[in-house]
């Protein structure tokens, strides 16, 4: 868009800049919008209150090495491998409120979800396409946007699928900024190993094209591939890192009550952008003049039907890749199809402003104010964990999993929690017996007493409340909206 002076030397008028915006940069403006709305008006993701309180003790106390949270774990090794994201959440929060870290997260979503989209311009696609594309993005990305460390792991993601497919297509582009942008990424999120995924895949393209007619060519990217290798290195936990995505991925726990690792119901009417966009990606595989984005797309797919959480990543190739299929299939799909779509009217930008305006209007019902420096902690056990810091504090507590890191941000540190959103840290044997105690399986009885639980702050209405106040060891000592505090007839308070 050209901002320019015309020939009589003055500014372009209002009426004649509203003729040069390209009408999908309203489209795209309506749904990065939506998006906000949606990042502020669900519930405070769980691991939020977890990754808040850890950012303030590094801040505090350093990087800590050991568990200082629970206490079934308590002083178990701990790698700390979000500790970077975890110190900007807390100060954003500390600074701007959680509003603050409401933008910085919705904001870094939708840049990758840009430059998606500007690949998919590069690779010939049109506005039509890539703005459908990018409303069935829209449709599956809400359910996983949440102020936690795996947005920024979507953004790298996408930046480096962004250098390296230019690079593929011909483009002159700063590779060497990808072992500087994997060093950064290592200690903000263990994602980083979808980008070693990325390099390695394109090492493979590489290879395949060069290795027996050009050798040379490889000395560049295997470099590159080397120093992204190397800047795995540079964070706290030294070699140990490299191992852990495995261990994580693995997983030694049952997660049959974590929604994210579950594998998609494709079933469910609510799943149908999830079926479109893998439908839709695996199509696009047919074309294979694009390898890297092909291979990627392929990964994508197989890791999107193990686990939930994968998702984004097809979602983010959705765009260049499908976009790109289609332009090279119907002419009209093309980017040359574009030259008159401009936006000549004013009602798309009222719809932004409007929508943005909802977004301040709505945001205090439901529960992220944007004026006050805490997160709503609707949904929350905030009357039952008060109870138990007046009553109960230093007691051996058992809590619901998805409590878990909004106690540690309650109680820490006069008193620790049974287990948290960290389930990979917890091991196979006290989730396994966590959940054993949550589905009142056989035995939970004796597990809450080989462990000395002494209060138990759970669900009001769940399955084990009521076997609880059933039980002649247990009596309800506070109700709370959406909780019941159970206390061990001998414990008293303290």
């Amino acid at each position: 868009m050209d901002y320019s002076v015309d020939s009589s030397g003055h500014l372009p008028s209002l009426w004649s800049l509203r003729r040069r915006v390209p009408i999908s940069w309203v489209q795209l403006g309506v749904l990065f919008t939506a998006l906000a709305v949606v990042l502020v008006a669900k519930k405070v993701d769980p691991d939020f209150w977890w990754h808040l309180r850890t950012g303030k003790l590094i801040v505090e106390s350093g990087i800590p090495r050991h568990d200082p949270f629970s206490w079934t774990a308590a002083g178990k090794a701990w790698v700390t491998h979000e500790w970077l994201s975890e110190v900007i959440i807390y100060g954003v929060e500390s600074t701007l409120g959680y509003v603050g870290n409401v933008l910085l997260f919705g904001a870094t979503t939708c840049a990758a979800l840009l430059l998606m989209y500007a690949l998919g311009r590069r690779l010939g696609a049109g506005t039509k396409p890539l703005v459908l594309l990018a409303l069935v993005a829209m449709l599956v990305l809400p359910r996983f946007v949440a102020v936690r460390p795996q947005e920024f792991t979507w953004l790298l993601f996408a930046v480096f699928v962004y250098v390296l497919q230019r690079h593929d297509e011909g483009d002159a582009m700063p590779l060497w900024v990808l072992p500087l942008l994997m060093a950064l990424w290592v200690n903000l999120h263990l994602g980083f190993f979808y980008g070693l995924m990325v390099v390695g895949l394109w090492i493979l393209v590489q290879v395949f094209r060069h290795a027996r007619t050009e050798p040379s060519k490889l000395r560049a990217p295997l470099m590159v591939a080397g120093g992204c290798l190397l800047a795995t290195l540079l964070n706290p936990n030294g070699p140990e890192i490299l191992a852990y995505p495995a261990q994580y991925m693995q997983g030694t726990a049952d997660r049959s009550l974590i929604v994210e690792w579950q594998r998609p119901d494709f079933t469910s009417p609510f799943n149908a952008p999830i079926v479109l966009t893998l439908v839709l990606l695996a199509v696009s595989l047919l074309s294979r003049r694009r390898p890297l984005l092909w291979l990627l797309s392929a990964a994508s797919v197989a890791l999107s039907l193990e686990a939930a959480r994968n998702l984004p990543f097809a979602v983010l190739l959705l765009l260049p890749v499908a976009g790109s299929a289609a332009a090279d299939h119907w002419r009209l799909a093309s980017r040359e199809r574009d030259s008159g779509m401009r936006f000549r009217t004013l009602p798309g930008v009222a719809l932004v402003g409007g929508l943005a305006a909802c977004l301040l209007v709505i945001a205090p019902s439901f529960g992220a104010s944007l004026s006050g420096f805490r997160p709503s902690s609707d949904g929350y056990p905030a009357a039952g964990a008060a109870f138990v810091d007046s009553h109960y504090r230093g007691a051996r507590l058992l809590n619901e999993y998805s409590w878990g890191g909004y106690l540690i941000d309650r109680l820490y540190p006069s008193t620790s929690v049974f287990i948290d959103g960290r389930e990979e840290f917890y091991g196979e044997t006290i989730f396994g017996d966590y959940i054993r105690i949550r589905t009142v399986d056989e035995g939970w009885e004796a597990l809450l007493s080989q462990y000395g639980v002494e209060v138990g702050i759970v669900e009001r209405e769940s399955r084990l409340a009521k076997a609880m106040r059933s039980a002649g060891d247990w009596q309800e000592a506070f109700t709370g909206p959406v909780e019941a505090v159970f206390v061990r007839r001998f414990v008293r308070e303290g």
